[in-house]
């Protein structure tokens, strides 16, 4: 026996050891949904044909995305399927953390910097100052070192002070009229000492670090050093026959820098450790508005015609190559041909052997093997192709055109072959451009690299065929390239929904979240210890293993918590709890009643209350199942962690306990379990009553009839007022007050408190203010709640406001845009957000009108304004970008932010490192701020003076203009913005009436079957609708005592349905089932082998477990009333639902599920034997 005991032990220890490897560290396993560290979701339609393989459709949409937003996987960016014509789109905002390891990098990044430049107006002011050492000598230990910048500095100042000497002394020579040979000797002397210091000067301006080189160092692959090969394929060894490894491209170029500037070797290295913490913590973009302008620019297909390698027309390839290592692949020269980089090189050759060739040789594999002109750099291949409009189909001048298709088929040859489609006006272009170049090769390019190159057979129009002898693998990766040309046709131009909320908000809800948990786990450890002595402690070991196994596996599936799967953890300790109480109230009652010893009534104990357990626990799963299959993301969350709180308790209650009580019956020999009411018997005795509760059916019926009419005469007078806006479309959004300043009211976290009620009428003023309006007219009606701590006079830094839909909306109409941007207009001065701005030209793509080459000395003569007298300095041959008519003014210091801001966006990592600076040209109205003001932006590979025009034009002048642009246009998100079109609502009204409709039947099934009798079914269903009806009133209930000192007082808010809500539904028709299959199993039980309940069994069968019934439903309540009063404003929907129907669970499996089970015309019939037997055991009570 001890043997088989010692083997559970070992399993137990295993399960246990197990999930603690999968949760360590937890910093890094447990996984946060977006409403505990703030994130954001984006839902858009996707639209397709009618006879569309949709799931297709969308999975090929979705891997276009992945590659445009995450194209290294490396952020935490999820997206997938809704329904059949929807996609989601879910990433994490920068937590504090976060931010902090940001500033710490770019500030490492900027002083690394600052040491390296050399600015040539501030290096000869140090000069004749005679501090250039201190200032840029950098490390003295290289004082020594020969060619350290150290060195050269100290020399530089020894030949400038020599030649400011010989001046000096040629002065006084001359003064003292000197022969003309001492006179020579000192102008020999002072041509000399210029002649170094130019030459030195020189070679240090050169030989400063780039910043845009340093960081394209920084994000280059770091992979892991690999053993060096030969042309051959053979492992390289050194003289002592020890591997000979290659470092990874990013090493090679840090190592690089490293050498060049010895002096920063140091501040290198830490700057890569600052990095990447950085980026390993990085998570997600910055801003929503960076994600929604990412998706919005995703797909941009081009087809060009590449350069033959036997026939290069109007192209140098040699000093194409040239450039390219020079310069980079955006700076060269000409004007018929460019770089293109290769997406994947899988796709580019066939087998271990062409592979070992491409490696050792690029240029010479892609020339014999494909016919291309390839080159490297930077550890990427690039191949060229031309940019001329006859030998290239684009959308740069303007043309609109889109693949309608892509499919996948078989050849005339049996091969498996790709097959396109285009619109009109993108055959009509294609036919241009393949007609004169059948045999050429024709490359595709998406979003600026190359996917591949196939040969042109004949002209193609609107209909194309990719043929070859290609693998699945690739069909697939060619269909999913040639998918992206119709993202732009297939998505929708603005996300049907919007979920923002601020990483503060999400911070808030975890904090108060674990709280509410902890707290309720603590309590109900105390009250099992307190109540079961041992056998309490031993439930409270099973706890911890049960959550124990429930971060452990969300761990291993790399699930992610949400704030509903707190509520579920919580709802997990009542399961288990219950499950718990269940089988030690039995075995107290086989040892009291029935005089068992230990031993058997532990035996008996498990063996009676494993089927109610089960049962309900099966239920639970039910209710899990169907929210899992319908429910929204954060919903699904509650389901997952409930799912796996039942498995986990079926595993703690049913072994884990019972291995220990094996353990203590056996190995200790113990004899005796006591509990607090057999030391005190005047407890088990109140909680085994004798009450007739047959006789208060009448009573009880009539009751719960009005309570539960009222609630839904209540409920139904709210109309759609009582549905939040994800269930009938509208406009969620949270903002929060800046910080407040002196002499303004502050709260707890030191922002502006102000009045809900001067908030609310502010907002619909707005809307009453723009009645023709169909959207900014529904302000009129706004809802706004206050969000964190209120105080006494309803002032509060944080407030919720809902706006419903305008009766028209449609699913393409971006409703919360000018919602958002009304209220942010409106309190403008008590927010904390950067705002959009208006300038001239704001729409205009034309960006000739506003740059200008700085090619003079005053900024003021290259923008054709005398006013302006900056100097254009180390500027020129950069480009001027002229902003004006800025509106509202803008100081200079948040231009500069802005256009920080945007350059660190993906989509302008080429711009990385351009030095700017922002001059003002006609001051504001407020003081400090501009109205006008002119960029100026340097690029060193981009000089006016040492590229062709039309490249400085293309990727200097244009592309700032687009980043400045959108600098000024870019707006910053408030903390929380929510959005649901119509049809989104729709959806999500119909998935929450799904889901508790399928709860029913599934669970109306397994009762019916369980039992036997569809009237236990029946009764159950009764004892759910009066819950639900009774959740139902007290949430519409809400809204009236809200706003009054005694709802205020009992935390009640102005609750809506919501997700969550419906969430503490399902939970409630869930947890009452469970309750009221506790009684039936005993009613069950109690009636043997009859057909029929009588009043004796169903009265017997309610005093007996009224026991478990008061401690569950007490350490349940407990539990909630925790949640609702510590688990803050996020969870307390859920939490007043859960409440409120926990009390009328436990009310309705008394009072209606158990007495409608009693069959009056069976107990009339049945023989009148049996009534004597224990008659004294029932008290009327009542008439």
């Amino acid at each position: 026996m001890m043997r088989n005991i010692a083997f559970k032990i070992i399993l137990i220890l295993i399960v246990v050891a197990l999930c603690l490897w999968a949760l360590y560290p937890p910093s890094e396993k447990i996984r946060l949904g977006k409403d505990l560290r703030g994130g954001v979701s984006l839902v858009y339609s996707v639209k397709m044909p009618e006879d569309a393989q949709r799931e297709d459709v969308l999975a090929q949409v979705i891997d276009v995305l992945q590659l445009r937003v995450n194209p290294q996987g490396v952020l935490d960016i999820s997206m997938q399927p809704q329904g059949l014509d929807r996609i989601e789109v879910v990433m994490p905002l920068p937590s504090p953390e976060v931010r902090e390891l940001q500033k710490a990098y770019k500030g490492q990044l900027q002083e690394l910097l600052d040491l390296s430049r050399l600015n040539p107006g501030q290096l000869e002011q140090a000069l004749d100052a005679g501090n250039a050492l201190e200032q840029f000598g950098g490390d003295p230990d290289q004082a020594d070192v020969i060619g350290s910048r150290y060195s050269r500095i100290r020399e530089l100042q020894r030949v400038h002070d020599m030649a400011r000497d010989s001046r000096q002394q040629l002065q006084e020579a001359l003064a003292a009229g000197k022969d003309v040979q001492e006179i020579e000797r000192y102008e020999r002397s002072i041509a000399t000492a210029e002649v170094m210091q130019e030459r030195i000067q020189q070679q240090l301006l050169l030989e400063t670090l780039d910043d845009a080189r340093l960081m394209r160092a920084l994000g280059l692959d770091r992979g892991q050093a690999k053993q060096s090969t030969s042309a051959d394929g053979t492992p390289l060894v050194d003289e002592q026959g020890n591997p000979v490894m290659e470092l990874s491209a990013r090493m090679v170029e840090i190592d690089s820098i490293k050498s060049e500037f010895p002096h920063l070797a140091g501040r290198v290295d830490e700057l890569i450790i600052a990095h990447d913490a950085y980026i390993e913590r990085r998570t997600g973009l910055d801003d929503p508005e960076d994600l929604k302008r990412l998706l919005q620019g995703a797909g941009v297909l081009e087809f060009r015609i590449a350069v033959a390698n036997a026939k290069p027309e109007g192209v140098n390839p040699a000093i194409m190559r040239e450039q390219l290592v020079e310069r980079g692949p955006l700076n060269t020269d000409s004007n018929v041909a460019a770089w293109f980089k290769v997406n994947d090189l899988k796709q580019w050759y066939d087998g271990e052997e062409q592979l070992a060739i491409l490696q050792a040789n690029p240029e010479s594999y892609f020339a014999s093997q494909r016919g291309l002109i390839a080159a490297e750099y930077e550890d990427e291949i690039y191949l060229l192709l031309y940019t001329t409009p006859t030998k290239s189909m684009t959308h740069e001048d303007g043309s609109r055109w889109s693949l309608q298709s892509a499919n996948r088929i078989v050849d005339e040859m049996g091969r498996p072959a790709v097959s396109f489609s285009l619109d009109p006006a993108g055959g009509l272009l294609m036919s241009k451009l393949t007609g004169p170049h059948q045999q050429a090769q024709m490359a595709i390019v998406l979003d600026g690299q190359v996917y591949s190159a196939p040969t042109l057979q004949s002209r193609i129009a609107s209909r194309g065929q990719i043929t070859g002898n290609f693998s699945d693998d690739e069909i697939s990766y060619l269909i999913r390239v040639l998918a992206a040309g119709s993202l732009e046709a297939r998505l929708s131009a603005e996300p049907i929904s919007t979920s923002i909320l601020g990483p503060s908000i999400g911070a808030d809800n975890l904090k108060r979240g674990l709280e509410a948990v902890l707290l309720s786990v603590i309590v109900t450890a105390i009250i099992m210890i307190i109540y079961y002595f041992f056998a309490g402690v031993v439930a409270d070991i099973a706890l911890c293993i049960n959550a124990l196994f429930v971060f452990g596996v969300m761990a291993m599936i790399d699930g992610t918590f949400t704030l509903p799967g707190l509520a579920g953890i919580a709802l997990t300790i009542g399961m288990a709890v219950d499950a718990n109480v269940l089988i030690y109230e039995r075995i107290r009652e086989e040892m009291v009643n029935y005089k068992e010893n230990l031993r058997n009534a532990i035996r008996l104990g498990y063996q009676k209350a494993t089927s109610a357990i089960i049962d309900g626990n099966i239920t639970n799963l039910i209710v899990c199942f169907v929210l899992y299959k319908v429910a929204a993301t954060e919903v699904k969350g509650f389901a997952l962690t409930l799912s796996l709180g039942v498995l986990g308790t079926l595993f703690t209650t049913l072994f884990v306990t019972r291995v220990v009580f094996a353990l203590y019956t056996e190995g200790f020999k113990a004899r005796s379990l006591p509990m607090l009411p057999t030391v005190i018997p005047a407890i088990h005795r109140l909680l085994e009553p004798r009450i007739n509760w047959i006789s208060l059916r009448p009573f009880f019926l009539g009751f719960s009839l009005i309570l539960a009419v009222a609630s839904l005469v209540l409920f139904f007078s709210r109309g759609r007022d009582i549905l939040e806006t994800e269930f009938r479309g509208g406009v969620s959004l949270t903002m929060m007050t800046r910080d407040a300043e002196p002499g303004e009211v502050a709260g707890p976290d030191g922002h502006l408190m102000i009045s809900r009620g001067l908030v609310e009428e502010r907002i619909r003023q707005i809307g009453r203010d723009n009645p023709d309006d169909p959207i900014l007219s529904e302000l009129a009606n706004a809802i706004v709640l206050t969000v964190g701590t209120t105080n006494q006079d309803m002032e509060a830094s944080g407030f919720q406001v809902k706006v419903a839909n305008p009766p028209q909306a449609t699913d393409d109409q971006n409703i919360s845009g000018p919602i958002e941007e009304a209220i942010v207009n409106q309190f403008e001065s008590e927010l904390d957000v950067i705002q959009p701005v208006e300038f001239a030209g704001i729409d205009d793509s034309d960006h000739t009108r506003f740059t200008y080459s700085l090619d003079g000395d005053r900024l003021g003569d290259a923008l054709s304004l005398e006013q302006i007298n900056t100097p254009i300095g180390d500027f020129r041959g950069g480009v001027g970008i002229l902003v004006e008519d800025i509106a509202p003014s803008v100081a200079l210091d948040e231009v500069v932010q802005r256009i920080d801001r945007m350059r660190n966006q993906p989509d302008y990592s080429s711009t990385l490192g351009r030095d700017i600076e922002v001059v003002g040209v006609e001051p504001g109205p407020t003081q400090g701020t501009w109205s006008s003001v002119a960029v100026m932006v340097y690029d060193p590979d981009v000089n006016a003076f040492d590229v062709e025009l039309d490249t400085w034009d293309r990727e200097l002048a244009s592309k700032e203009w687009d980043l400045v642009s959108k600098a000024f246009k870019q707006k910053a998100s408030l903390e929380q913005v929510s959005s649901f079109s119509p049809r989104v609502a729709e959806n999500l009204a119909a998935s929450a009436i799904v889901a508790i409709i399928l709860s029913l039947l599934g669970m109306l099934a397994y009762i019916w079957i369980r039992f036997g009798s569809l009237r236990y079914s029946v009764c159950t269903i009764m004892a759910l609708l009066f819950n639900v009806s009774v959740c139902l009133g007290a949430l519409a209930l809400s809204t009236m005592v809200a706003n009054h000192a005694f709802g205020r007082t009992l935390l009640i808010e102005e609750f809506r349905i919501d997700l969550n809500v419906v969430a503490g539904l399902l939970t409630i028709i869930g947890y009452s089932l469970n309750d009221t299959i506790v009684i039936l199993d005993r009613v069950r039980e109690n009636r043997g082998k009859l057909n029929y309940a009588g009043a004796q069994t169903v009265n017997s069968a309610i005093n007996q477990t009224f026991s478990r019934t008061v401690l569950t439903s007490g350490t349940t309540i407990v539990t909630a009333l925790i949640l609702f009063v510590l688990g803050g404003t996020g969870i307390r929907p859920f939490a007043f639902t859960f409440l409120v129907g926990l009390i009328a669970a436990t009310y309705s499996s008394v009072a209606i599920a158990a007495p409608l089970v009693y069959s009056r015309f069976h107990d009339r019939q049945a023989p009148r034997a049996d009534e004597d037997e224990d008659t004294v055991d029932v008290v009327a009570v009542g008439s």
